[in-house]
């Protein structure tokens, strides 16, 4: 709720101020079950004590899956992507794993789970879309670099204005 506050009112002081908001809306596809484990425990290096990545990589390593249909089971296969499923260390992962999204002096992000909102403020419409495009091929290159997929058909772009 604090996020669509958050954005909410960042568009209204745009429309106060007779600016243009362009906004693209952006989810995550699968993003729970895609985190790129190698990609993960990268960062919590980079973040963490060693202790605690010591921890964590335990935690993700080794996992395996199977798939049992009747009687029947499958060899056990590795998971190599994924944050466990209804883990309470789940959403805690994931956030470490997208903690170094982007940023930009002239751009707002707004993230919440697998969703991603971009706004671009100004007086001059054409201005803010470049702003976001260029903001938004930035996006597109990180999200690349860190296997992320954004789901198109769920992604919308808006241009809030009086």
């Amino acid at each position: 709720m604090q996020q669509i506050h958050r954005i909410t009112n960042i568009i209204n002081k745009a429309l106060d101020d007779r600016s243009y908001c362009t906004a693209g809306f952006l989810d995550v596809s699968q993003a729970f079950d895609r985190v790129w484990h190698r990609g993960l425990l990268y960062k919590i290096k980079q973040s963490l004590p060693p202790p605690y990545f010591n921890l964590l990589k335990s935690y993700l390593s080794d996992r395996k899956f199977q798939i049992r249909v009747g009687n029947e089971k499958s060899e056990p296969q590795p998971i190599k992507a994924g944050v466990p499923q209804s883990s309470v260390l789940g959403p805690t992962l994931y956030t470490l794993f997208t903690s170094d999204l982007p940023t930009s002096s002239n751009i707002t992000l707004g993230t919440f789970a697998d969703d991603i909102a971009i706004l671009s403020i100004n007086k001059d419409p054409e201005r803010a879309a470049t702003d976001l495009q260029r903001h938004l091929s930035t996006l597109q290159n990180w999200f690349e670099k860190w296997r992320i997929r954004i789901n198109e058909n769920k992604t919308c772009y808006i241009t809030f204005t009086l």
